[in-house]
């Protein structure tokens, strides 16, 4: 066997670069790296069993396509489900998919499923940038950063196919308000021209994140910017980001208006909406965080905890901001609330956890009567080295966070699953066998937000489903409530019978051409019931039936009028 000797091994250039690299890497950068690590293998995890976009994403899938098409011009409306939807979205990540489709081997379904993580994991860096600067100590950074890529709500939404474009805005919101953080408090306009492009990027990706980004620097420069400093350069910041971003929005409001804008943002809601709305919210503050984790909610405690030290040491900035994002975003607060709440967490780990644990036993370093001595100041990785009681209370939070959230089985974490291969088929199918003009009913599995075969049904067949609710947003005069009623309408005929499908095309005015019933993630019949009821109905025919559902093809449009009841 060849055998090299230490002395020939220490004058290898690799073996020398490995000796000056660990001599120069501090325990802080250990545990940090660690904790990067930690987020991203939790978040691959979720994306890289899968062969197709997780949940969601058909309407941005489209998009994409569109752009291509057009050659790469903005086009005025989208394909997707009748091609009657204005391209209002923000395109920046359809642009980078189809861009991406052009110039690499992979497919634009594979950059679907990659690119959000590759995003996601971005903003774990994104988000020690900004916690390196917020917080007082490198152990608070190292928490807030491990606290972050723990929490199942800071990626849940964004690994999802339709996560390319939140997961981007997401990403630029964090790199912008690092910037615009150092702008108030260091009073240097070097961080404005990164914050104007990063704001501008925010815009360019996603329109609710961006709200997100305008009312989060509101409370930044309340904080922190209330000098003439801060006021000049929050007014170039607003401009800057309008002129950077007006090709955009300037060629959709000559397509369609301004009132295109006020239609999607209508869809929302906050503390200022209406009565029902307001109500959620004031229940979601009563309920503290929410982080989606599978069991207790470590981190949500952990984070109100950190809130309340804030509040007792005047540092009320990371609490002001968490009650402002559940006050001013309805929807999509408890994405946007994990950066607070993972900063605050941090700091209840360093200041309140760690302190606790490493308290010196009664007389054991002391005197009796002697107050003992505090530890001495430190990072995380040599906490760890020192205090083996600190290093199992870590491990054992570590665990009890991580396995679950892995495991992928309980709460919120259940919609990261993707179309089955038979699903597809069977779609695949339906675009190659039915007319082009043809409707469907997709029977809904779940709500609509998350009823992923719903959602790509149209992207994968290129035929309209008329319960289909993404894209509605951008229609005008209650669209999208209607969208909503419609969906939620058909979901409740999945366990019931042919009559119900009757009821429901008079109670929205749609008539019924095609029924597509999906098979689950498991390959099993959907609605059995209804299944049998349209089986056994001369109006209905079964033209197709696979592991990933039924298609029935009504011989005339369903009745309009009256229709007799259930039985």
């Amino acid at each position: 066997m060849l055998k090299v000797s230490r002395n020939a091994a220490a004058g290898w250039p690799a073996a020398d670069w490995l000796r000056s690299l660990s001599a120069r890497l501090e325990p802080f950068h250990i545990a940090l790296g660690g904790a990067i690590f930690l987020a991203i293998v939790v978040r691959a995890a979720q994306v890289l069993p899968a062969h197709f976009p997780l949940n969601d994403g058909g309407l941005f899938f489209a998009m994409a396509r569109d752009i291509q098409a057009a050659h790469f011009r903005l086009p005025e409306f989208t394909s997707y489900n009748g091609g009657q939807i204005p391209f209002g979205y923000p395109p920046l990540a359809f642009y980078i998919a189809a861009v991406l489709d052009e110039v690499t081997p992979l497919s634009l379904p594979a950059l679907f499923r990659l690119l959000p993580l590759l995003f996601t994991g971005l903003t774990v860096v994104a988000v020690y940038q900004l916690a390196r600067d917020m917080l007082p100590s490198k152990v608070a950074v190292v928490a807030s950063v491990a606290a972050f890529g723990l929490i199942p709500r800071a990626f849940i939404w964004l690994l999802m196919g339709g996560g390319i474009a939140r997961s981007l805005g997401f990403l630029f919101a964090v790199l912008a308000l690092h910037q615009v953080y150092l702008l108030y408090t260091k009073r240097d306009n070097r961080y404005l021209p990164l914050a104007i492009l990063f704001a501008g990027g925010t815009v360019l990706s996603h329109l609710e994140t961006a709200w997100f980004l305008a009312f989060s620097i509101a409370v930044f420069w309340v904080a922190t910017g209330l000098h003439r400093q801060g006021l000049i350069s929050s007014a170039w910041l607003l401009a800057g980001t309008a002129a950077l971003t007006a090709p955009w929005w300037g060629t959709v409001v000559a397509y369609h208006g301004i009132g295109l804008f006020l239609d999607a943002n209508s869809t929302g809601g906050n503390i200022f909406s209406d009565a029902a709305t307001r109500s959620v919210v004031v229940d979601a503050l009563a309920r503290g965080v929410s982080t989606s984790e599978p069991y207790f909610p470590v981190i949500g405690a952990l984070g109100l905890l950190g809130a309340l030290v804030c509040f007792t040491s005047n540092r009320f900035l990371l609490p002001a901001w968490w009650i402002a994002i559940v006050l001013l975003d309805e929807r999509s607060y408890a994405t946007f609330a994990s950066i607070p709440v993972a900063l605050m967490a941090g700091i209840a780990i360093a200041e309140v956890v760690l302190p606790v644990v490493n308290r010196p036993s009664h007389g054991s370093h002391a005197g009796e009567g002697t107050p003992a001595p505090a530890p001495a100041r430190n990072d995380g990785a040599e906490l760890v080295q020192r205090y083996w009681k600190a290093a199992l209370v870590i491990g054992w939070l570590l665990y009890y966070v991580t396995v679950p959230t892995l495991a992928n089985n309980r709460g919120e974490e259940t919609t990261l699953r993707a179309l089955s291969s038979d699903q597809r088929s069977a779609m695949a199918w339906i675009a190659s066998s039915t007319p082009t003009n043809a409707t469907f009913l997709v029977i809904p599995q779940a709500a609509w937000e998350v009823d992923k075969e719903s959602e790509w049904f149209p992207a994968l067949t290129g035929r309209q489903s008329i319960a289909t609710v993404q894209g509605s947003e951008w229609l005008p005069d209650g669209a999208f409530a209607r969208a909503i009623y419609a969906h939620d309408r058909a979901w409740g005929c999945a366990g019931s019978n042919a009559a119900c499908l009757d009821r429901w095309s008079a109670d929205v005015g749609k008539p019924i051409e095609y029924v597509f019933l999906p098979s689950t993630a498991a390959g099993k019949l959907c609605c059995t019931e209804l299944y049998n009821s349209l089986w056994s109905d001369d109006r209905y025919e079964l033209v197709y039936d696979s592991a990933g559902g039924a298609v029935f093809k009504r011989s005339a449009p369903a009745a309009m009028g009256p229709v007799a009841p259930d039985g």
